[in-house]
């Protein structure tokens, strides 16, 4: 079902066959139909319609859908609109509905805390890298942690990528929007879980001060890391 969005004209629509998973078959062609309109005109193509299939939860299935287009914007969204403090601000606003807490520690704070890779692949830019961390639920219930990669635009650093490889870097942030999903999911279904979150965000710019190939840099754990490649900043 997910296809059909896309080859159906504009109209309303119903399945003619009982299919095994109606919420499924549902989403599919709401996920068919997701569309990135953030800078376009509000005069867009006529919308494709789908009565909910018989069997099917219109609550479950919106959830779903909306907790999809939620990750998707994200991602889509450009690195001029979306740096690491966009990213702080999602994660912000969704503790705020459900309820949750958010730390950050940024910029010279990373070091101070004993986060120095998350500053070294960020401290080029003039974009503050941070380390977002969001906590919800109970503290008596099972624990679950997530980490999210949130590099919210990716050049390579001195090992520059070539254009064709930089285009689509925006969406190097997309651990950290499938971690805000599933995030939401959890929160908005009230599921008894201890859940916490864990973006490191930054952007791995280009810049004097930028970490190098050859330099050796201490960890978190005390471990000491030569950089190889500063295109391989998701280790670090």
């Amino acid at each position: 079902t997910g296809v059909l969005p896309g080859a159906l004209p504009p109209g309303d629509y119903r399945l003619a066959s009982t299919l095994p998973d109606p919420e499924l078959a549902a989403l599919g062609f709401l996920a068919g139909s997701y569309r990135f309109t953030r800078y376009k005109a509000a005069n867009g193509p006529k919308p494709k319609r789908l009565v909910l299939p018989e069997g099917a939860s219109k609550d479950e299935v919106l959830a779903l859908a909306e907790a999809l287009y939620f990750g998707r914007d994200l991602i889509n969204t450009p690195a001029n609109d979306l740096g690491p403090a966009e990213l702080e601000t999602a994660a912000r606003e969704l503790a705020n509905e459900f309820g949750g807490s958010v730390k950050v520690t940024e910029g010279s704070g990373l070091l101070s805390d004993n986060f120095p890779m998350i500053h070294a692949v960020g401290r080029a830019s003039d974009r503050a890298p941070r380390l977002i961390d969001l906590r919800w639920g109970s503290e008596h219930a099972a624990k679950v942690t997530v980490v999210g990669k949130g590099i919210s635009f990716d050049t390579g650093g001195l090992d520059i990528k070539p254009g064709s490889a930089m285009a689509l870097m925006k969406k190097d942030m997309g651990g950290a929007a499938s971690a805000l999903t599933f995030a939401l999911l959890v929160m908005r279904a009230k599921l008894p879980m201890r859940l916490r979150v864990l973006i490191p965000a930054a952007e791995n710019s280009i810049a004097g001060n930028a970490f190098r190939p050859g330099d050796v840099l201490t960890s978190r754990n005390g471990m000491t890391v030569e950089i190889g490649n500063t295109d391989a900043e998701g280790r670090l």
